[in-house]
């Protein structure tokens, strides 16, 4: 042996100092043993040439679904086992493949960075579909073969044998010598895979983190497994022991060939801030921990930075408005932050940026993150689900922030917003208004109402799901609102927003809340009004209802949705007498119902959401009378639900089914079996115009509301009797003159935006006025002021500073608006308010998120989504008084 040989021997088997502990000791004992025993026997049971053998030589492939069947959902159907290696299955018709009813007849070649050649067979429908039944195999080798990688390093700490530290250094090893050699590519749900030739450059990866090798995405292409199960087996001394067996150093490829390669990629791609970030970030911290690369952890904590500073909105919740994609985005924050914790720089190292860790903490550098916390812990309904705004899934659960059972009425007026009603333990009604815009994972659900009451969603949401109905699921009209002319509303976006308008929200009365909400943005160019405004009062011995006022101007037909209980069947009754109606979809309209999640796309084709609704029967509403319908389960005894509605002349109530999607289980062939309850008051106008009313009444065994009544001849204000027992409930809304109501010896006149009187018998029991005028009874009499205004100066830390005269200052608790030129509204809760000599300083609880320069008018939001306006910015408030 000459030499150079030698030479070359002794530098590529040099060791670096021995590793005596892991960076990350996993929590692991003699316990876990015999877990891990069972878990690693086929692997164990294995020769050393075999086991490194079920290391794929080639990257796989995750959507590849199962043309034989219907069933599951997302291309997400087939399975596999060690013990047939070269098979696939589908779980649900036990299809195998290779199959000579789907043969892999035609094949995808491509050149790997390696410049090798590499082969993807696969079989094509009579569309073009290909299904890759071998790379599918290969990506689930993949996943098997990391999982017990890791879980023999497990199994090595928790039993100190270092014959299962050799074995998962040997998969190790296999892993770190074809990694290099897999192909990158674009692999999504029901789109045509892509495998990309050569070493793509990171200029040309595609937006998204989708151009990945280890995984279907990006975000995911470190192995975070095999990085802990090497930083596990280190100090056991295997590593060494390959090393000098083979000739090279083992620890360097794997680190090398493996780690820092898939790091370097993921790296390498454009920073999205997205809710996947973080699982980046944890990898690349766990990396540059395990291998010593400080490069990585200052690059993923200035990336942190960015996207905690940039994508939340000024109340705290996660910019796409999904309570489930707010609690994984938060979650990750928090386990990076985590890892981060106690971390210091090498001895001499600086940053690019000058800068070095020693002894990390960025806990208090993130107050923002506690705000997440608490506005997330909001949106949580009694029985712990997350409330279904946008993608959320109904499974998913929120940790309460309090032991106490107690629902209190809320406002994230950022996020857009707002619940109302009260109640503790299995008495809790919460009424639920969203105005949220579209900024990712969003549903067409602008002033969508939902209920929860008596442990159930007696008015629900279907929200997220995988399945091939997902289209549905998005569109309006599988949500409590209203549909103008058959179309969805806008998704909305950064480019054309469709977030709603606050117009007044109160909470401060301990009987009567109230919300006001103008939502035209998502109707544009349509609407000229669309407006939903919840009245919530107290009925007494944990009782309450609401009075639902919607207003639309644009158009043609117009259909007020309310939809019952997804979770369990319920019936709709009514008085009216209905027969069978075919569907509601215009003639002509060849609806065929969506394939696969692919489709979501249909959500917003005019009229096609009215393809789920069956089941179907009508009746002409009957002018000027109430009309209640009545949501009751289908078996047994519950809570229930009747809405009596106040139909305008020409309305027709529809009543009929949709699919409930979640109780399918995310199984495609399941769909149709379990429906959701549903009315549809429809109201063909012919000035455009409609206003639909309902007092909806939740409650547990029988209604305790006796009868509703419009009040005539009240001019533009709407008036409505509710009586309860002994009591009688007035409710005035938008009476611009003074409007008098008989009731008893006395009429009462109200004057106002929105006033409520309960009387008990000539008693007045309690009495609410919102802006300008009030009540009037008798001699009795409660007055309120009418919107203040004072024009906005500039912002100091939590407050504002503004200019002008008001009648009265905000008081703690309420919530004002400020306002920019171009009609954009920006609601805050009052902390505190005072007059300082010529100005007005008001401390606000949320944010305040923006800047503003009076002198050159320039107003812009410091937070998602970063918006900026100008011209004049006041803000305004809506006094209210009560007795």
């Amino acid at each position: 042996m000459s030499l150079l040989s030698l030479l070359a021997i002794l530098l590529a088997t040099a060791q670096e100092p021995p590793v005596t502990a892991p960076v990350f000791p996993p929590r692991v004992s003699e316990r876990d043993a015999a877990r891990l025993l069972r878990a690693t026997a086929f692997v164990r049971g294995l020769d050393e040439a075999a086991l490194v053998k079920l290391v794929p030589r080639q990257s796989g492939l995750n959507y590849v679904g199962c043309p034989n069947c219907n069933q599951g959902r997302q291309e997400n159907q087939l399975g596999w086992s060690p013990e047939n290696w070269d098979e696939v299955f589908c779980r649900y018709c036990k299809h195998r493949y290779p199959s000579d009813q789907y043969p892999m007849n035609k094949a995808v070649t491509a050149r790997n960075p390696r410049g090798e050649l590499q082969r993807y067979p696969y079989w094509e429908n009579a569309q073009g579909y290909r299904y890759f039944f071998a790379a599918k195999r290969d990506d689930q080798a993949r996943e098997y073969v990391a999982a017990r990688t890791r879980d023999l390093a497990l199994l090595y700490v928790a039993t100190g044998d270092k014959a299962h530290a050799r074995r998962a250094a040997l998969l190790l090893d296999q892993f770190a010598q074809v990694f290099p050699g897999w192909c990158y590519h674009f692999d999504y749900p029901f789109r045509q895979k892509e495998i990309d030739s050569g070493d793509v450059p990171p200029a040309k990866f595609r937006r998204g983190y989708r151009t990945a090798r280890w995984t279907w995405w990006a975000y995911s292409d470190i192995p975070t497994e095999l990085v802990e199960a090497y930083d596990w087996i280190r100090p056991s001394g295997v590593l060494s022991d390959l090393s000098a067996s083979m000739g090279l150093n083992v620890p360097r490829r794997i680190e090398h060939d493996l780690i820092r390669n898939a790091a370097e990629q993921v790296l390498a791609n454009r920073d999205e801030l997205s809710n996947m970030d973080p699982t980046a970030w944890r990898a690349l911290v766990t990396v540059g921990r395990v291998i010593g690369e400080p490069r990585y952890l200052h690059e993923v904590v200035r990336r942190l930075r960015h996207l905690i500073n940039n994508q939340f909105f000024y109340d705290g919740f996660w910019c796409e408005g999904a309570p489930s994609y707010g609690a994984q985005t938060l979650g990750g924050l928090t386990n990076v932050l985590g890892l981060l914790r106690g971390y210091s720089d090498p001895a001499g190292y600086k940053d690019q940026d000058g800068k070095r860790f020693d002894k990390l903490d960025l806990t208090a550098d993130f107050p923002e993150l506690e705000r997440a916390r608490t506005a997330l812990a909001k949106l949580r309904l009694p029985n712990g689900r997350p409330v279904p705004v946008h993608d959320t899934w109904r499974s998913d659960r929120v940790r309460a922030r309090s032991s106490q059972d107690v629902t209190t009425p809320f406002l994230l007026p950022a996020l857009g917003h707002a619940a109302l009603g009260g109640g503790t333990g299995a008495e809790q009604t919460q009424f639920h208004l969203t105005w949220s815009g579209g900024y990712g994972h969003t549903h067409a659900d602008n002033l969508s109402l939902l209920l929860f009451s008596q442990g159930r969603e007696l008015l629900s949401d279907l929200g997220y799901t995988h399945t091939r109905y997902r289209a549905w699921t998005l569109a309006t009209a599988a949500h409590n609102t209203v549909l103008i002319d058959g179309k969805s509303q806008s998704f909305g976006g950064l480019k054309a927003p469709s977030d709603g308008r606050l117009q007044f929200f109160d909470m401060q009365d301990p009987r009567v809340q109230v919300v006001s909400v103008d939502g035209s943005r998502g109707y544009p160019g349509l609407a000229k009004t669309y407006r939903r405004t919840l009245i919530v009062i107290d009925a007494g011995e944990g009782r309450r209802y609401a009075a639902d006022v919607f207003d639309v101007e644009g158009g043609r037909v117009h259909d007020y949705f309310l939809h019952g209980d997804a979770d369990e069947s319920t019936t709709v009754t009514t008085d009216l007498k209905t027969t069978p109606l075919t569907n509601l979809l215009p003639p002509g309209f060849d609806w065929q119902p969506t394939r696969n999640e692919g489709e979501t796309g249909r959500a917003s084709e005019p009229h096609y959401a009215y393809g789920f609704l069956r089941n179907l029967k009508s009746a002409l509403a009957p002018a000027g009378e109430v009309l209640p319908v009545t949501f009751r389960p289908t078996e047994g005894s519950g809570p229930a639900l009747r809405a009596t509605l106040l139909p305008e002349p020409g309305s027709r109530l529809v009543i009929g089914e949709n699919p409930a999607v979640s109780r399918a289980g995310e199984d495609d062939a399941q769909l149709d079996k379990f429906m959701r309850s549903f009315i549809a008051l429809r109201h063909e106008t012919n000035d455009g115009r409609s206003r639909f009313v309902a007092v909806i009444e939740p409650y547990a065994k029988t209604s305790f509301i006796d009868s509703v009544e419009r009040v005539a001849g009240t001019g533009s204000a709407l008036v409505l009797k509710v009586r309860i027992g002994d009591r009688t409930d007035l409710i005035v809304y938008e009476a611009d003159k003074p409007v008098s109501v008989a009731q008893g010896e006395s009429p009462a006149t109200f004057t106002g935006a929105l006033g409520v009187l309960s009387l008990h018998g000539e008693r007045i029991d309690h009495a609410y006025a919102l802006g300008k005028g009030g009540w009037t009874r008798g001699n009795e009499s409660v007055r309120s002021n009418g919107p203040q205004s004072l024009s906005l100066q500039a912002v100091s830390g939590d407050a504002l500073i503004l200019s002008g005269a008001s009648e009265s200052l905000p008081e703690a608790g309420d919530v004002v608006r400020v306002l920019t030129a171009d009609n954009w509204v920006y609601p805050y809760t009052v902390v505190a308010a005072e007059r300082q000599g010529e100005t007005v300083r008001i401390r606000v609880a949320e944010g305040p998120g923006f800047s503003y320069d009076a002198t050159t008018k320039e107003f812009r939001l410091t937070v998602f989504p970063q918006r900026e306006h100008t011209g004049a910015v006041r803000l305004e408030w809506m006094p209210r008084a009560f007795r």
